[in-house]
């Protein structure tokens, strides 16, 4: 509307300015030579306005002309980027699919569209790396570091050969790549975090807590901070436990309880200290340690060193110590399992079944816990039930534990030893339909694959 009033009072102002151009009295006189020229005033006057419309349209029209060739440029770029995000869209539903014959393919057409841009490089790189072509992806990776590419671009292609070599365990090839982009960026937080995985490789502690405070000033937050601390402290006590020296088991028990201070909710930190807190001579103390931590969160990795804290205990002790350890979870799953233990010891096989069953009955009991369970009835002398239980035990899933990406491990580590990541032992119910041979022998993808998955997220 209001451009409809701007154009109508335009029009009025220009019949309003012809009007009185046309009533404009008396003539012009010009000598040219020996020759005079009059004319009237309205007409010279309307010329002159003529030739000023005339010189404006000529002056746009050059314009025109003169930003020809540009605004055609942008609209070819524009149409280069249309069809280059077309393609990196199939790329990436090829790669989700796995399809990597479709993902190279389209991202070669990314790539012929987008000569300059990185995201068509690293999807071509994991395409490769789906297909079995590490070579081709290290090299799609070095051609990103060329000159003239951008710093995004550099430090993408360091992060991809980072990740390349730690899932071939070259720790040499992988700290270098680190340091290189530490030199672009110093504050990187994934090379900061490999240059500190690295250290805790080699067990050179004192770096490692270098590498940390270089990473805690970086923006990381200080809970986070707090936890990786944590962890590289019971990495160290494990270190130091490794060893085997009598002498230096007072160390890592220190080392894991400034761990367990750290992280209250650190279930491997607060398991360690208490079992060498034990083994020092201080049961009281180590049993305190695990009921506060029971108390907080009811966890397997807590019963069982709870168990080894009482090894030297007789049954009956261990009966009645276990009701204050249990406290208020008495109807949690992991404090009937404990009950259902030392009751097996005992012999107590019926209390022992009666712990277990509503938990067993369960479709998705464990190995473990049908195991038990087929304890307990052959205890009382149920040899059909029993039967029936390790039938279900060989079926049944694996019980939770220390998982690296899909691989059960004995216990924790700082260092995954599947993607060689720090802190990433996760406790986990293994999946059934994951066996851990497939999932070790995709682990070299898959850390690649994770250094990429996370530089893609940041370029979207």
């Amino acid at each position: 509307m209001i451009r409809v009033l701007l154009i109508f009072t335009v029009f009025i102002g220009l019949a309003g300015l012809a009007g009185a151009i046309a009533n404009l009295p008396g003539q012009a006189s010009f000598a040219l030579g020996d020759r005079i020229i009059e004319i009237d005033t309205a007409l010279l006057v309307g010329l002159f306005f003529l030739a000023l419309l005339a010189s404006f349209m000529l002056a746009a029209l050059g314009q025109f002309i003169w930003h020809m060739p540009a605004q055609l440029a942008a609209k070819k770029q524009a149409r280069l980027r249309d069809e280059g995000e077309t393609a990196m869209a199939a790329a990436l539903m090829a790669l989700a699919r796995g399809d990597a014959a479709a993902a190279d393919k389209a991202t070669q057409q990314a790539r012929e569209k987008l000569p300059q841009q990185a995201l068509p490089r690293l999807m071509s790189a994991q395409a490769a790396l789906l297909q079995g072509r590490p070579d081709d992806a290290a090299a799609d990776y070095h051609a990103m570091l060329a000159a003239g590419t951008s710093l995004a671009q550099k430090t993408l292609g360091l992060e991809g050969l980072y990740y390349m070599a730690v899932a071939n365990h070259d720790t040499q090839a992988a700290g270098t790549y680190a340091l290189q982009v530490l030199e672009l960026a110093p504050k990187t937080l994934w090379a900061l975090e490999g240059m500190m995985t690295l250290a805790v490789h080699i067990a050179d502690w004192q770096a490692a807590e270098d590498w940390l405070r270089r990473w805690s000033r970086a923006g990381v937050k200080r809970q986070l901070v707090k936890r990786r601390r944590a962890v590289l402290l019971l990495a160290e006590a494990q270190h130091i436990l490794a060893a085997d020296d009598p002498a230096e088991r007072a160390m890592a028990q220190k080392k894991a309880a400034q761990a367990a201070a750290l992280d209250k909710d650190f279930i491997a930190a607060t398991a360690l200290a208490a079992e060498l807190t034990a083994a020092s001579g201080q049961l009281p103390k180590a049993r305190k340690q695990l009921k506060q931590a029971f108390a907080r969160t009811p966890h397997a990795a807590l019963a069982e060193a709870w168990l080894r804290c009482h090894a030297g205990q007789s049954l009956a002790g261990k009966q009645r110590a276990v009701s204050g350890f249990i406290g208020t979870h008495k109807e949690h799953e992991e404090a009937l399992i404990l009950r259902a233990r030392i009751a097996l010891d005992g012999e107590r096989w019926r209390l022992a079944k009666s712990l277990l069953l509503p938990l067993a009955e369960a479709e998705t009991a464990s190995r473990d816990l049908c195991s038990l369970m087929a304890a307990a009835e052959t205890g009382l002398k149920e040899p059909a039930e029993a039967q029936y239980w390790h039938d279900r035990a060989r079926r049944a899933p694996g019980a939770a534990g220390w998982m690296a990406n899909g691989v059960r491990l004995d216990g924790w580590q700082a260092i995954c030893p599947v993607t060689g990541r720090l802190d990433a032992v996760a406790w986990q119910t293994p999946q059934a339909t994951l066996p851990a041979l497939l999932a070790a022998s995709g682990s070299a993808s898959s850390a690649s694959s994770s250094g990429l998955s996370s530089a893609t997220g940041r370029l979207a």
